[in-house]
């Protein structure tokens, strides 16, 4: 999607030696996906097609008595959304890129959306819980089913996230799924509030937008 555009990402000689690569060994897990609140959504002083917002990337009462960890985002997502549908919503945050800066700014993770085309025009939806529930935030998001691992140490390099954004679109009913490389089977996004399950949705696009 828009919001995602790895040129802007990455220099051009960079991203065009990342891009020849296809079919790499990556696992679902080698993504940090979490969930963030928007807590404040402002105009990129530099882009009229991008936000800049701070996003909550941890609980808000942290087991040791910290304060909550929060990042700085930019995103292109002005031209699809307004900034008040933005801010106080809980979203699919890519958390483990490696730091840049997008026309001046400092950019931290990614918000995750689909990118779809409705009507012949192009229609871009955040990725969201299907419950807004606050004890979700900064809890890591997995594969429905399967047993929940622990979140990558390292950084994603771009040729990584490429290839594992390419296996992420939206399923029959709405939900985010992970189609996976070798058998094809799709599995659906979901996190734990710590009692149940919450599905990822991504709301008012066909099925099989891609994830971006």
């Amino acid at each position: 999607m828009r919001a995602f555009n790895p040129r802007l990402f990455f220099s051009n000689s960079i991203y065009k030696s990342y891009s020849t690569s296809a079919n790499i060994d990556v696992s679902f897990s080698t993504a940090s996906l979490k969930i963030g609140w928007a807590s404040q959504v402002r105009n990129h002083p530099n882009s009229d097609k991008m936000y800049i917002s701070k996003i909550q990337l941890s609980p808000d009462i942290d087991v040791d008595g910290g304060e909550p960890v929060f990042k700085q985002v930019c995103s292109g997502l002005r031209p699809y959304i307004t900034a008040d549908e933005l801010q106080g919503q809980l979203l699919l945050v890519i958390d483990n890129m490696k730091k840049c800066k997008l026309r001046g700014e400092i950019s931290e993770a990614m918000v995750l959306c689909g990118d779809g085309d409705v009507d012949n025009g192009k229609v871009v939806r955040t990725c969201v819980p299907s419950v807004f529930d606050r004890r979700l935030i900064g809890k890591q998001v997995f594969l429905k089913d399967t047993v929940q691992t622990e979140p990558p140490t390292r950084k994603i390099k771009p040729n990584e996230w490429l290839e594992l954004s390419n296996r992420l679109s939206v399923g029959t009913t709405g939900e985010v799924v992970y189609k996976d490389p070798k058998t094809g089977q799709t599995t659906p996004l979901c996190v734990s509030n710590g009692e149940k399950t919450v599905s990822i949705m991504v709301h008012s696009v066909p099925a099989g937008t891609p994830i971006r």
